[in-house]
């Protein structure tokens, strides 16, 4: 009689024992409930419980666990207005964490899909607000940055009384609809055309001056050139004079016979040439003997 009453007092023993005892992992955080309400400290603030082992009262206390990593919410697409009356087609996603635990519990009941679609309404109110105060390319490509750190800290504003916080949110695709393309391509061809002339306009400029400075060098290089042969040439024939001085003074009938001989050799260049003289002339005094004598 005694052996079952032993036999289910060790096993109601066990399952007490096995019921107090509870883990939190390091991924998570947790809240103890009393009887259905949470339990609070001195402040009447919920208690948070760390990661690591933990005892509670069996069958009266209940333990809540809550994910503490970064969340990811992948938003559903929608259609944004920019300031130029522009629609877009944008798809973000959003990472956030539970940041007040106790906070998170009482307004979501640990629900992570509450504080999700509260969180998706913000971020949508925020992208309206945020692209409303750009243009089409500043939405698109000027301020994406900035657009992106405006509605984070706008949204972080209005989080806290869900105990949650926004770590970060991104743009993963931003389509311009069928209305938008053809204003795109337009400004987009507007644009390249004006790069394409300024640039045209940039070269023809920098061609101007390299062929000014190119002539200036030509011209400065040919008046050095010129300038330098004149007084070469001055300076050979001033030492041709000094040496047909020279050799004047040394022998003046030897210097009278070459300059005739250069003078035969310039006169009877080609078969063509014909003189008409005299006879007697002196030209051809060395001709008839090599003194020059009659």
């Amino acid at each position: 009689m005694k052996s079952p009453l032993i036999a289910f007092a060790i096993l109601f023993s066990v399952i007490l024992l096995g019921d107090s005892f509870y883990v939190i992992l390091e991924t998570e955080r947790a809240l103890k409930l009393r009887f259905g309400k949470v339990l609070r400290d001195e402040a009447e603030k919920p208690t948070t419980f760390e990661p690591g082992l933990h005892f509670k009262i069996p069958f009266v206390e209940k333990i809540i666990s809550l994910d503490a990593r970064i969340q990811t919410m992948d938003g559903a697409p929608n259609v944004f207005t920019t300031s130029d009356k522009q629609f877009l087609d944008v798809d973000t996603y959003v990472q956030w964490r539970v940041k007040d635990f106790s906070q998170f519990y009482l307004r979501t009941q640990g629900r992570f899909s509450e504080a999700e679609s509260v969180l998706e309404r913000l971020v949508d109110s925020g992208l309206r607000d945020q692209f409303g105060q750009r243009t089409l390319i500043e939405a698109v490509a000027g301020q994406r940055e900035q657009l992106m750190v405006a509605i984070s800290n706008d949204v972080n504003t209005k989080v806290p009384d869900y105990g949650i916080e926004v770590v970060d949110i991104r743009v993963k695709k931003v389509n311009y609809t069928n209305d938008v393309l053809p204003n795109v391509y337009e400004q987009i061809i507007s644009e390249r055309k004006a790069t394409a002339e300024e640039r045209r306009s940039k070269g023809k400029k920098e061609g101007n001056i390299i062929r000014a400075t190119t002539d200036a060098t030509v011209k400065k290089i040919k008046a050095e050139a010129d300038e330098t042969s004149r007084t070469i040439r001055g300076e050979g024939d001033a030492e041709a004079a000094r040496i047909y001085a020279l050799t004047y003074n040394k022998n003046p009938q030897f210097y009278a016979f070459i300059r005739s001989l250069d003078a035969y050799k310039e006169s009877f260049n080609n078969k063509g040439d014909v003189i008409v003289v005299k006879p007697d002339s002196e030209f051809f005094k060395y001709l008839k003997n090599s003194d020059g004598s009659k």
